[in-house]
């Protein structure tokens, strides 16, 4: 018993990355987004991960991207990964888990910009050449490091990026994050750390911002808040996710008069049979 205890307490301490290799993972991402009408969004893809050098090889393949809402813009990059839907896209991780590189990258950002600019010229008011200079040209535009981070998050969604702390820990934290008026604030809070089912470590993350914005310009004071519910299982042996949730409340304004949405991300992550993957 306190053998295992003090392996456990060794894995969270040094965090370990060891995927399963050869198997491959279906990984869910659903987003609901009530605003006060509700949206819905589903992204499910095949994972699978291999031994190269140091690192690892990981080939992802999109299988279904889908949106209830999709006259809406926001979320764009993930909109826009439809366009890469059953091909094979390889990405290469350091031992750590984080993805350095991303084959045929160029090719890849372009294919997704142009779904994009497709999608955006369909919205009503909008034309074509606004769309593409609004939304697209930004997005063209980004560096390449911010090109890679996002099409990795296909594969890096399934990794456990959060700091980890031995179970029984209760810690103070500060995020970064936006408020309901879309600028920059600092959520305070704490984070719990426990054991869970099947060798697993839960990590719950709750924290908070207010914020008052005095009348400027012509605007009026403002206030809003914005708070943060996130939810993690993983397992600490291979520093992948079993599931993970982020609950983000927005509120702008008080009284019977203020505005809230809500948004909920769940992510399941879950071995897949080998006959899944397609040919």
């Amino acid at each position: 018993m306190l053998l295992a205890a003090v392996l456990l307490q060794a894995s969270i301490a040094a965090p370990a990355f060891a995927p399963p290799l050869g198997t491959p993972l279906r990984i869910v991402t659903e987003r609901i987004e009530t605003s006060p009408a509700e949206r819905r969004y589903r992204l499910e893809r095949l994972v699978r991960f291999s031994r190269e050098g140091a690192g690892y090889r990981a080939e992802a393949v999109l299988l279904t991207n889908a949106s209830a809402a999709p006259e809406a813009l926001g979320n764009l990059v993930e909109r826009g990964l439809s366009a890469l839907a059953g091909r094979t896209i390889v990405l290469h991780l350091d031992e750590r888990g984080q993805v350095t590189t991303v084959d045929e990258m160029a090719a890849l950002w372009e294919r997704v910009c142009q779904r994009i600019a497709e999608a955006a010229a369909t919205r009503p008011g909008l034309s074509a050449d606004a769309a593409s200079a609004k939304l697209v040209a930004p997005l063209r535009a980004l560096p390449p490091e911010r090109q890679r981070a996002l099409l990795a998050t296909l594969v890096t969604a399934a990794i456990m990026t959060d700091p980890r702390e031995p179970p029984g820990s209760f810690i103070p934290v500060r995020l970064p994050g936006a408020s309901p008026f879309g600028t920059p604030v600092t959520l305070e809070g704490t984070r719990r750390t426990a054991t869970a089912d099947n060798g697993l470590i839960r990590a719950s993350t709750t924290a908070s911002a207010t914020i008052d914005l005095p009348a400027q310009a012509g605007a009026p004071a403002r206030t809003g808040s914005v708070s943060l519910d996130r939810q993690r299982a993983f397992d600490p042996r291979t520093g992948m996710l079993s599931t993970a949730t982020d609950t983000i409340r927005n509120v702008n304004g008080t009284g019977p008069a203020a505005r809230e949405t809500l948004l909920v991300t769940r992510i399941r992550i879950e071995n897949a049979d080998s006959a899944a993957w397609p040919d």
